[in-house]
């Protein structure tokens, strides 16, 4: 998915929306407990008091400190005065990513000693929570009160976007109550910091810095976004992919929408808890309205969860929170589902530039647990105000028109992520090559010249691939043009492309300067059926997997048609922007290289990780295996790995398998690590 577009503002109407819990009891009156912490009429002197949590220390110099309570429970201590702060990061792995960011972000200066990097600042207040310890005994207090520092130090922080601590305070008494948790606050500093530490199945520790947008409207310029420095697993390797707390394992979708904004959703999901008996799930789920393509900045969106209950029709406790939903249910075993049903309303139909058609993405727009929790199979049905005609993924069970609507009804029968449903003024033809439906979808106008083309082209790639990746996975491929220029995308069994893939020859300026490379555009984007989608991406450490793999299968694709010049010069096109990008982070962490005031630079570094370094990583693998053993290796990779998660690791081991050398070193150097391999 070369480009994920734009994301609209959608949380420009409230901050938290609360809903009323059902039974079981719990969930909700512990969120709105956690929410009202406070500190007493007193404090006490500190002095050089020493404060250590994981890999973050912190020393109140002068000043004063209180208790903070929930309640009657006693949380933390709050902090006014002089203090500073020492975070140490010992993951080699990020060494390069966190000191860059540092740099180029932040006011603070990284010190890098041998395998780890050091960050320090001071700060003025502090918020200190750290569970299960209790924290250490104060001297006498004092008439001093640090009511009103406490008061205007926690409005700061709630404009902080994501996760706010209440809910985590919640969430952990509910599932994890004697696990390791941290989250402390601090300012006053070059930088705003948070330091987390939480998790069971896949703890870590986290530092951030807040970052304001100081633009847009009122309500944009308050807000508080934070950007990870730091991010160390606890207790695993970070080589290791993420383990599941759940699956989402069905998703049973029901659309009624207009061709305007306004749209209800059903939907029913089955969860299946992995190493644990569960009574709370964590959803993302987006506040308002994001949309994949373009930005639509206009009146304020909202997307209401009216309802949730269980497979019996069961209310069920439930919290919606900044682009999260927790739902709490009965507690259930391992490998037991149990199913949920939503209910949402909203007017968060959103038309790309004022374009005649609307798309929920890859966003989520339903609930949704985490990357490496989505493995579901899907059924949907999806009725739309004429004249907009509905796509959705998967096998076509009818299309019909019923009344003044138009209805599609698929299902998808193996397990993927990323579903999408699109509507929109479109014309589309179907055509069956070697057992399978192409169908192409053009905007606005009918362009008989351009399905047939696209056909053409999609049904000679898919062919290509299927020669070494195996048999294309869905019985279905929708093409459908996209109102807009220069990138494509690839949800399961459909590819969305620019309208200059299908008017290659038009005569304006944006058409001849985005046309170019279409042919590759499209093997790439179709290549993600196989890398994405048959083997999926556990977590966004592992997007190389989709990115690498697809642009490295897009270039075999245009070696085997245009020649071993046209494949030299896209292997020479990759070496600049690799060499540019990869002494600033390693592949794995791409995602995390954010550059507050060059946008530009870090989409260059981005890029050049996961769509030039990587496919040189696979290009120096090919070089050594030779054209037999490296295409028997994707092949193999295909097989093994069908409707699974892949990982780097398992890449080595049948590399290692097959070779009997070990591949490991290669990765630890050229993929975890800033070496190039050699052109």
């Amino acid at each position: 998915m070369r480009v994920l577009g734009i994301l609209a503002s959608g949380f420009l109407a409230a901050a938290i929306a609360r809903a009323e819990a059902g039974p079981p009891p719990g969930l909700v009156g512990l969120v709105h407990t956690y929410e009202k912490l406070q500190v007493g009429s007193e404090s006490s002197p500190a002095r050089n008091l020493q404060l250590v949590a994981g890999h973050l220390s912190c020393t109140l110099a002068s000043g004063s400190v209180a208790v903070v309570r929930a309640g009657e429970e006693i949380v933390g201590l709050f902090f006014q005065g002089n203090g500073t702060m020492e975070y140490v990061s010992t993951d080699e792995i990020e060494a390069p990513v966190l000191t860059y960011v540092a740099k180029k972000s932040t006011g603070l200066s990284p010190s890098k000693g041998d395998k780890t990097v050091r960050l320090q600042d001071r700060f003025t207040r502090l918020l200190w929570v750290v569970l299960p310890e209790r924290p250490p005994e104060l001297a006498a207090p004092g008439p001093t009160p640090l009511t009103a520092a406490f008061d205007a130090h926690r409005d700061r922080f709630s404009h902080k976007r994501g996760t706010a601590l209440a809910v985590e305070l919640a969430f952990r008494r509910l599932t994890a109550p004697e696990s390791p948790f941290a989250w402390v606050e601090m300012e006053g500093g070059a930088e705003d910091l948070l330091y987390e530490r939480r998790g069971v199945e896949n703890a870590f520790e986290r530092l951030s810095f807040l970052h304001g947008s100081g633009a847009g409207e009122a309500k944009l310029k308050d807000m508080l976004w934070p950007i990870t420095l730091s991010e160390q697993p606890v207790g695993r390797d970070p080589r290791d992919p993420p383990k599941p707390r759940f699956l989402l394992t069905n998703v049973d979708l029901e659309i009624r929408a207009t061709a305007g904004e306004d749209v209800t959703i059903t939907v029913v999901e089955t969860v299946v808890p992995q190493q644990r008996p569960l009574g709370v799930f964590r959803f993302d789920l987006d506040n308002g309205v994001y949309a994949t393509f373009g930005a639509h900045l206009g009146a304020p969106k909202t997307e209401r969860v009216e309802k949730i209950t269980d497979g019996e029709g069961n209310p069920v406790g439930w919290y919606r929170g900044d682009n999260e939903l927790l739902v709490q249910t009965r507690e259930t075993p391992p490998d037991q589902a149990m199913q949920l049903r939503f209910e949402i309303t909203g007017n968060f139909l959103v038309h790309p530039g004022g374009s005649n058609f609307w798309e929920l993405g890859v966003s989520a727009w339903f609930p949704q647990p985490e990357l490496c929790e989505q493995y579901y199979t899907l059924h949907a049905l999806v009725r739309v105000k004429k004249p907009y005609v509905p796509f959705a993924p998967g096998r076509t069970l009818r299309r019909a028109e019923e009344g003044d609507e138009n209805v599609l009804e698929t299902k998808v029968d193996v397990p993927v992520q990323f579903a999408v449903v699109l509507a929109g003024d479109y014309t589309f033809h179907d055509e069956v090559r070697d057992g399978r439906t192409i169908r192409v979808a053009t905007y606005a106008l009918k362009n008989d010249r351009a399905v047939k083309q696209l056909t053409d082209l999609a049904a000679a790639i898919i062919g290509f691939y299927e020669g070494f990746l195996g048999p294309f996975p869905f019985p279905e491929f929708d093409i459908i043009e996209i109102d807009s220029y220069g990138f494509g995308q690839s949800p399961p069994g459909i590819l969305y492309i620019t309208r200059e893939a299908f008017n290659p020859l038009g005569g304006t300026v944006e058409n001849q300067l985005y046309s170019g490379g279409v042919n590759e555009r499209f093997a790439h984007e179709i290549a993600h059926q196989y890398w994405g989608h048959v083997v999926k991406m556990p977590s966004d450490e592992e997007q190389w997997i989709t990115e690498s793999f697809a642009e490295y299968s897009a270039a075999l694709f245009m070696k085997a048609g245009k020649g071993e010049a046209t494949y030299r010069s896209i292997v020479s096109h990759w070496g600049p922007g690799a060499r540019f990008a990869t002494d600033k982070a390693p592949i794995p962490l791409a995602n995390r290289v954010h550059l507050l005031n060059d946008t530009t630079t870090q989409f260059a570094v981005r890029t050049g990780l996961l769509y030039e370094k990587g496919p040189l990583l696979l290009y120096a693998l090919h070089k050594e295996l030779g054209d037999q053993q490296f295409l028997t290796f994707l092949k193999s990779y295909q097989k093994s790995f069908r409707w699974k998660f892949g990982s780097t690791r398992t890449i080595a081991s049948l590399l290692q398998f097959m070779t009997k050398k070990d591949y490991m070193p290669f990765f630890d150097q050229y993929y975890w690590g800033t070496g190039m391999p050699k052109d």
